[in-house]
């Protein structure tokens, strides 16, 4: 595997592991807010945050799912027939990477514009919302750096392992 993809593979993991870091964030503000109601301390805007967190672990864990193949796939069509099996999933992938693509650049739209009017969120801890937005955008340009991948596999690589037309019973029969 050359350097690049190395670094975007490194990048990909890099992402399953902040997912991971943000649900244990929230696992984190939701015992201090549970223990803040025993002692009687107000914990305000742990809520906004927890959900702040949310949104980290949901955006860096697609690139993480799709990277390692763990997507929901609605594969019936794709099963039915192997002769259309390349066409249906350049299809997919070309429409998946076309819209990750799109939303990712209006993600980072947004971020400019909330940044620009110093837009704040409506919760008492009134946090500028191009951070936790900002999330967003790199998320879903990470998930479309590995569309682009897998893109990449499909029409120049079918036989590495990781593209998504790769038939490991014929990889296995050839050797």
């Amino acid at each position: 595997m050359n350097k690049f993809r190395s670094f975007l593979h490194g990048l990909f993991n890099g992402c399953g592991y902040l997912s991971a870091a943000f649900l244990i964030a929230i696992l984190v503000l939701i015992i201090v807010q549970v223990i803040g109601r025993l002692v009687g301390y107000s914990t305000p805007g742990i809520t906004n945050y927890a959900g702040y967190c949310m949104a980290g672990a949901s955006f860096f864990g697609l690139s993480y799912a799709m990277h390692i193949n763990s997507h929901i796939r609605v594969s019936l069509f794709l099963n039915l027939s192997t002769r259309f099996k390349f066409a249906l999933e350049l299809w997919c992938h070309l429409i998946a990477t076309g819209l990750c693509i799109f939303f990712s650049f209006y993600a980072y739209k947004m971020v400019y514009w909330s940044h620009k009017f110093h837009d704040v969120s409506q919760g008492q801890d009134a946090t500028a919302l191009w951070i936790p937005q900002l999330v967003a955008g790199v998320g879903t340009t990470v998930l479309s750096l590995v569309l682009l991948e897998r893109l990449y596999l499909l029409l120049f690589k079918p036989n590495d392992p990781l593209s998504p037309v790769f038939d490991q019973n014929a990889a296995d029969a050839n050797n």
